[in-house]
């Protein structure tokens, strides 16, 4: 059986990124992604909040691109990530690590949807 990890969300970006380096030196790009439910999106009930993880070129796109708010389509795999704090607790997340970004328009035209890294491949 083959098995693939692909997720695909629109929403829009929750707080604003912050960015750090690895011990290695390379750079990583994380912010909060709300995405919400189809049949609850006037009430605002059904809101999931999503962290999304970026490496590489992703990492070192502008941040003022991604201002709360901002419309934005998410390709990428998720992660599921385990550890022990100080205090002996036992915490898992999973995260979806971002392989493409996709800023949207409030406006359901495609036309002036910009793509900032690297070009989507869902696009025809």
């Amino acid at each position: 059986m083959t098995s693939h990890n692909l997720v695909i969300f629109a929403g829009k970006v929750a707080r604003p990124p912050h960015r750090h380096s690895r011990p290695d030196g390379s750079l990583v790009l994380q912010f909060r992604f709300e995405v919400s439910d189809r049949e609850n999106q006037a009430t605002r009930k059904g809101k999931n909040l999503i962290d999304i993880v970026a490496f590489g070129k992703l990492a070192e796109l502008e941040l003022s691109l991604f201002q709360s708010g901002q419309p934005l389509l998410v390709k990428g795999q998720l992660k599921e990530r385990r550890w022990q704090t100080p205090e002996g607790k036992h915490r898992v997340r999973v995260e979806i690590i971002a392989t493409d970004l996709q800023r949207l328009e409030e406006s359901t035209s495609n036309e002036d949807q910009s793509c900032l890294w690297p070009r989507a491949a869902l696009e025809p």
